[in-house]
């Protein structure tokens, strides 16, 4: 976990000398709150800071969310932590559950995901 916070700074700030970074977590399950401000508030740099964020959990065994599931701004970075077949899951789970899309529709799977296959 030190070492992908101490590369996340260094990425943040070789783009945004002026970005902050604050982490803190949860030492006994391994969980890490990021609080990442890239110095500015363009849509941009924050979805350029989400993928710094993002891209190398797979790689170490991470995810975005755990306890509090990803909420709207980082549903589309769900691809990082989830593979295509999880996320084939979650959709078919999401058909059979709520076939109308009535529960919270559109929040973490699109609604043009959620058709069933062509056969």
């Amino acid at each position: 976990m030190d070492r992908y916070v101490r590369e996340l700074d260094t990425a943040m700030r070789s783009r945004w000398p002026h970005s902050e970074l604050y982490v803190f977590g949860h030492i006994a399950d391994g969980n890490l709150h990021i609080f990442a401000a890239p110095g500015g508030q363009d849509a941009a740099r924050t979805a350029e800071c989400y993928r710094l964020m993002h891209e190398p959990l797979p790689m170490l065994g991470g995810s975005m969310a755990a306890e509090h599931g990803i909420g709207r701004q980082k549903v589309g970075f769900l691809h990082y932590a989830r593979t295509a077949n999880e996320l084939a899951l979650m959709r078919t789970l999401k058909r059979a559950l709520d076939p109308k899309n009535t529960l919270n529709p559109g929040r973490v799977l699109d609604a043009a995901t959620l058709r069933p296959p062509a056969t």
